[in-house]
């Protein structure tokens, strides 16, 4: 997800800090981990993680904002996981969910918006029939804004609990993207990965993106 260590941990399971005059300050945790005792996280958490990541960082969406609208959504909705309950959208000025049809501005409770201006979603969690989240195509490079291209997921690479055990892997291929880019860093050629693997040469040069970009992930 190419997020520090520290934000996990602050978004997962909360963070002390003090203000500049030193006064204590707990920041409140975003979402429900899986086992807080023991601090495990599931693969429905590194989901929710993964909207907040987008909501934060490529629609700059502030986190007051972010945290009143999934309190006003978990209400709603009667979820204490609104992130993967419902998809979310954005406008990168509100925080929106589509219930029953409708879009509804979840900054500010009750407004409904009237038209579909902001029908971008972040389709990169696959989920089964039920709407539960199976698969995560995660992006290259999740800090950047999105262009249009890259909001749609190419699929080469997937995170899916049932594959790797769960680590990033070819989704055609099953190999990590871990092993791949070692390789490329033994000067294995791209072309003969893709042979032994049977990929295309382009799912080899995404894993490879994926695990050396300017934005290698932390977590």
């Amino acid at each position: 997800l190419a997020l520090p260590l520290g934000t996990v941990k602050a978004w997962a399971f909360g963070q002390n800090y003090r203000y500049r005059d030193g006064r204590p300050k707990r920041f409140v945790k975003l979402i429900e981990a899986a086992d807080p005792k023991r601090r495990y996280l599931s693969f429905a958490n590194l989901c929710e993680l993964y909207v907040l990541s987008a909501l934060r960082r490529s629609h700059r969406i502030p986190m007051p904002v972010v945290r009143d609208s999934l309190d006003f959504v978990s209400k709603e909705l009667g979820t204490e996981r609104p992130l993967i309950a419902r998809q979310f959208l954005t406008n990168g000025l509100s925080l929106y969910y589509k219930e029953a049809g409708r879009l509804m501005n979840a900054s500010q409770p009750g407004q409904q918006e009237m038209d579909g201006d902001f029908e971008h979603a972040l389709q990169r969690i696959e989920r089964d029939q039920r709407g539960t989240p199976i698969r995560l195509f995660p992006l290259l490079a999740p800090a950047a804004p999105l262009s249009d291209k890259e909001r749609e997921p190419t699929g080469a690479v997937v995170i899916d609990p049932r594959m790797a055990f769960g680590r990033p892997a070819l989704t055609k291929g099953g190999v990590t993207t871990q092993v791949i880019a070692d390789r490329f860093l033994a000067r294995d050629d791209p072309a003969e990965m893709a042979e032994d693997y049977r990929v295309d040469v382009s799912d080899i040069w995404e894993a490879i993106r994926f695990e050396l970009g300017p934005l290698r992930r932390a977590a």
